[in-house]
């Protein structure tokens, strides 16, 4: 059964990245119409990853796991096919006056997020059962919060089938076009080891001197928060050298730790991703991507000198021997992964800053170039 999960999830993913790609070079359908066939998609390969790692539910046998992860597809598949299918009906014959299929349908595909929602992220899931509660049964709450509150036909109609709001709203479309565009440009210099040409780079860097074992932290963190955009990814790639190397040269535990962790927390502030707070500055401004990235750097830049002043500080007062790390000698293929990964950032400025070609298209065409130079 694992290894028909495999080929299935290969399949869905292959799917989903064509079609993808098919509308950045597109645009056909429109970004409404790429969430409507997508998110169920997302919803399915989640699933199928899950069932074939056993993580899907843990405490299930297997046999229940792949029996409710068959249903879960089936309902995704259905979403998929009737609102595909009806897009246009209801959108516009039908807006506002939604039959009681394209509610129970779109409900399906609400149900199966705030499941995942649930799984991955209790939290967040206990805020929406509560603000929900609150359109609802809001006549209940005293004071000025007080409301008359809202059917349950309507939360269901807004949180679903209605395109402006829900799980094909604003946020899924700027997920799959504006940040998967970028996503996409990010993943084929991980793929092929750019990020590893970063930390090897960093890495013998910080054998040149004794206090600079910890700048490797700083300055690793910084070229792969370009990349990934992630503080966690940035402390697990680089952290997992860093971290060992400073506290054998004398760094306090705490102290080495706390070292990586503000250099990583830069990934968060790091153009052009910037832990995807770009994007929705954009979208909820009405800026250009452009303009907020351009503005971006500043900030980030005057965030990591920071950084490593109070870094060379802590290494000069507790630092005592030099260790060196173990890396690889420089070779040609990390200066060629070098070479592309600033051409990717240069590549980027340069068709949004000087030829205002439009983000999406602009990540698309360097996508394209690095994919075939590596």
């Amino acid at each position: 059964m694992k290894s028909i999960t495999r080929i299935l999830f290969i399949l869905s993913a292959l799917f989903f990245f064509v079609y993808l790609f098919r509308y950045y070079l597109t645009g056909e359908g429109g970004p409404t119409y790429l969430a409507v066939i997508l998110v169920p998609v997302t919803f399915i390969l989640y699933t199928m990853d899950a069932l074939r790692k056993n993580s899907f539910y843990p405490r299930l046998s297997p046999a229940t796991n792949y029996l409710l992860g068959g249903g879960y597809i089936f309902l995704s598949l259905i979403s998929l096919f009737y609102i595909g299918y009806e897009f246009e009906e209801i959108g516009t014959v039908r807006a506002g006056f939604y039959s009681m299929t394209d509610i129970v349908v779109g409900g399906l595909m609400f149900v199966l997020v705030m499941e995942y929602t649930r799984k991955q992220h209790f939290e967040l899931f206990v805020v929406n059962i509560i603000l929900i509660l609150y359109a609802v049964y809001g006549w209940l709450v005293p004071g000025m919060f007080g409301h008359p509150g809202l059917a349950w036909e309507r939360i269901l109609s807004s949180v679903s089938v209605e395109m402006a709001t829900g799980v094909f709203s604003r946020l899924p479309q700027l997920a799959l076009t504006l940040i998967g565009s970028f996503l996409l440009v990010l993943s084929v210099l991980s793929a092929f080891g750019c990020v590893d040409s970063i930390v090897n780079t960093a890495s013998r860097l910080a054998n040149k001197s004794a206090h600079a074992l910890p700048q490797a932290a700083v300055l690793g963190s910084m070229g792969v928060a370009t990349v990934s955009g992630s503080g966690a990814a940035n402390a697990i790639t680089i952290g997992s050298a860093t971290i060992p190397a400073m506290i054998a040269s004398g760094i306090p535990r705490v102290h080495a730790a706390a070292i990586e962790c503000s250099a990583s927390l830069g990934g968060q502030l790091m153009p052009p991703v910037m832990g995807i707070a770009a994007f929705l500055m954009a979208e909820f401004l009405g800026k250009s991507y452009f303009d907020v990235v351009a503005r971006g750097y500043a900030p980030a830049l005057i965030y990591y000198l920071g950084v490593s002043l109070g870094v060379y500080l802590i290494s000069v007062r507790y630092q005592t021997t030099n260790v060196g790390l173990a890396v690889p000698k420089t070779g040609v293929k990390d200066k060629i992964n070098l070479v592309i990964y600033v051409g990717v950032i240069a590549g980027l400025i340069a068709l949004m800053g000087i030829t205002q070609a439009e983000p999406t298209r602009a990540a698309l065409k360097v996508f394209i170039t690095a994919g075939i130079a590596v």
